[in-house]
């Protein structure tokens, strides 16, 4: 009985041991240097503070949805595809129209390659004054249909390209939601690194 006690004493230990643990994170990219930093290309998403989500969307979290590499998911709106990422994506309180995304490209990505998609501005996006986030680094405000702004900033930490993005309440100041998306960039920056 004795060693019974002990085997399920180190599972439990064991098992305590693997939850993944949530990185702190001070201030925003404006005051960290992210250029040194390297991600994983893998899974994150349970290392994303709950506190910093709600944060970034101005509310509590209504869902969150984590995807991997291979999986089926809607990407984004009525887009569906096969995922060559891990990515995670929360939507904000109800009606609020916030949506908080990460996500890292799978396969490795070349200095070359992220050179080309820093150059790269979807339609309804303009260019926008980048703090670092990897290197090299864009930064993107957009604006969809609904008047919602949109933060997007992307980077290449290492061989792993990270991408953030922040849609902010229709109206809603850009300088706000920069602040907000400085602050969520650094946040799942920490979290995906290796």
């Amino acid at each position: 009985m004795l060693l019974t006690v002990i085997a399920v004493g180190v599972g439990v230990l064991t098992l305590k041991d693997d939850e993944p643990e949530a990185p702190e994170v001070k201030g925003d990219l404006s005051s960290a240097d992210t250029t040194t930093m390297h991600v994983r290309r893998g899974a994150f998403c349970d290392r994303v503070p709950t506190e910093d989500v709600t944060e970034a969307l101005g509310g509590a979290a209504a869902e969150k949805k984590a995807y991997g590499d291979g999986d089926q998911t809607a990407i984004s709106g009525e887009v569906s595809d096969v995922a060559q990422e891990y990515g995670c994506i929360w939507t904000g309180p109800e009606d609020s129209g916030t949506t908080a995304r990460a996500w890292v490209f799978a396969p490795p990505v070349t200095l070359e390659w992220a050179n080309q998609m820093t150059k790269s501005v979807p339609k309804g996006c303009k260019a926008a004054s980048k703090p670092a986030y990897g290197k090299p680094s864009v930064a993107l405000t957009c604006t969809d249909a609904k008047k919602q702004p949109k933060m997007v900033i992307r980077g290449l930490f290492g061989d792993a390209w990270l991408s953030c993005e922040l849609t902010g309440k229709a109206g809603e100041a850009p300088a706000t939601l920069q602040k907000r998306a400085s602050r969520w960039c650094l946040v799942t920056a920490t979290a995906a690194a290796a």
